[in-house]
């Protein structure tokens, strides 16, 4: 075979990254988690260890995430547009995880006796600094995860991956605040019945080994993991255009929406949940309150472990689309659910959705989460631009304007409902009962809205494999007519590792 036939072959197979390329990826889904969750932490450990107003803690927590926000559009579509000997993602890995491990452990050393206002500022500049190393490192570790391949059901496998190391974070994520309780950690004290520890010292050291694991995993993924389109977006489109652009793409608008009313479903019940699970369902009982918690991430990834190899062959039955509907009706029964399992005279009912929803909810959520994928392919088709940070840091903006009008209404309506964190005493049963209903109902609307909008959204299996096939005929077109493109170059030295090129053309 001459080289210029070699050079012109299209691959037999779509692209897809060799295993120990997506699993290295997958690592670097504990730097991002991780990171996320253990910072999550603050809204209960200082309303409740530093004993300071949910209010005030529900500013400190919007502030920062609705700066980085805003800020999150600009960084995806720098990271598009960036050009190093590196990659156009692996500096914001680097730089992302390193100080965000820093600003994660600074943050809980805030003063237990400083005045309300001065604990506002410090969450608030600290937080700040956290959320933009944050975003940078997610922004460019998932649009390297959206490069790993080409193929629409091998996309929902590298999702599980993802999912299976973001497990391991839930699950211990989940103990944080029981580890953080553990008699070793000081100021030991009888609280009903139990022998606790300071919790604010526990999440300094907790804290200082998570750091360490985020910059170990993401170093991991920045050494493991081949950059495909370094040299995509040659030429600069300006930023609103681009974001514009973004917005008109239909199935991207719609899972933004979706996206839009399950936080403010599901994340604003979680964090009214937590109070409720300490003070209603546990009677002020923290320990068991985290125990309870604890075991049902345990539960969690025990299902994901079991789970995980099922992951591809449910995508290739029922698709993307029939799986984001049904998560969708899934968190509608958890939603409908969530009044009958908070009792306070059968606590461990708060593990049913461990035990029966979050296995139907972690198989349609991974299969889901690997829709954006598909939706980059179409941008592509429709723009020729590649722009998975654009997408993801829009997607990032939306979720972190919802977590912060969240954390400031949980907030408010926790002090709304008239609960007393410094109280020993049970708290009022009308307090109690005022919050149990501003959990559940918006959780329902919300939750019902977003069912709704999973049913217009258009890209099914057949949909996307009409897409994949103009992409396929244009880049063939692209090799045959610039074989010295840089583009071309570039898919074919990805080709040659996996073994579907020819050495003769990379030399050429």
């Amino acid at each position: 075979m001459s080289t210029a036939t070699a050079s012109t072959a299209t691959p037999k197979k779509p692209f897809t990254a060799p295993p120990r390329e997506v699993w290295a990826w997958g690592i670097g889904a504990l730097a991002s988690h991780y990171l996320i969750q253990t910072f999550g932490q603050a809204a209960t450990i200082f309303t409740v260890g530093f004993a300071i107003s949910p209010l005030i803690i529900g500013w400190a927590m919007m502030i920062p995430r609705l700066f980085d926000a805003f800020l999150d559009p600009y960084l995806g579509h720098l990271s598009d547009n960036t050009h190093t000997p590196w990659g156009r993602r692996k500096p914001y890995l680097i730089v992302g995880a390193v100080l965000g491990a820093i600003m994660l452990n600074l943050v809980w050393w805030a003063n237990p006796h400083w005045p309300a206002m001065h604990t506002l500022v410090y969450l608030g500049v600290l937080g700040t600094l956290f959320y933009v190393c944050y975003g940078l490192y997610t922004m460019a570790w998932t649009a390297v995860g959206y490069e790993l391949t080409d193929d629409y059901n091998e996309r929902s496998k590298v999702a599980a991956v993802a999912a299976f190391f973001l497990a391991i974070v839930a699950l211990s994520s989940s103990w944080i605040y029981r580890i953080a309780l553990m008699p070793i950690f000081g100021h030991n004290r009888i609280v009903n019945g139990h022998l606790q520890g300071d919790e604010i010292v526990g999440i300094r050291w907790i804290a200082a080994v998570v750091g360490i694991i985020i910059v170990a995993a993401a170093m991991v993924a920045a050494a493991g993991c081949r950059e495909r389109f370094t040299h995509a977006n040659k030429k600069h489109e300006p930023l609103l255009p681009a974001l514009m652009t973004s917005l008109r793409n239909r199935p991207f608008f719609i899972l933004l929406m979706v996206k839009v009313c399950q936080l403010l479903g599901e994340r604003l019940a979680g964090a009214l949940f937590s109070f409720l699970a300490i003070y209603y369902v546990c009677v002020g009982d923290k320990t068991l309150a985290m125990n309870i918690t604890g075991l049902g991430g345990t539960i969690g990834l025990v299902w994901n472990f079991a789970l995980l190899p099922f992951i591809k062959p449910i995508s290739v039955k029922w698709g993307k689309r029939a799986a984001f509907i049904g998560g969708a009706c899934i968190s509608m029964c958890a939603a409908l659910l969530q009044p009958f399992i908070m009792n306070p005279h059968l606590p461990y009912l708060m593990l049913i959705p461990a035990l029966v929803i979050a296995p139907l909810t972690m198989i349609a959520g991974t299969v889901a989460n690997a829709i954006v994928p598909d939706i980059c392919d179409l941008d592509e088709l429709e723009t020729g631009q590649r722009r998975e940070g654009l997408f993801t840091s829009v997607m990032g903006f939306m979720a972190k304007l919802e977590i912060s009008l969240c954390a400031l209404l949980s907030g408010y309506i926790v002090t709304w409902s008239g609960l007393n964190v410094k109280l020993t005493s049970p708290q009022p049963h009308d307090v109690l009962n005022r919050l149990y209903w501003l959990a559940v109902i918006p959780n329902i609307i919300f939750t019902l809205g977003a069912l709704l909008l999973t049913f217009k959204f258009p890209m099914t299996s057949e949909f996307m494999d009409a897409v994949r096939k103009q992409l396929d005929e244009r880049h063939k077109a692209i090799r045959e007519t610039a074989p010295n493109n840089e583009l071309v170059a570039e898919e074919e030295r990805h080709a040659l590792v996996l073994g579907t090129g020819n050495a003769a053309s990379v030399a050429k």
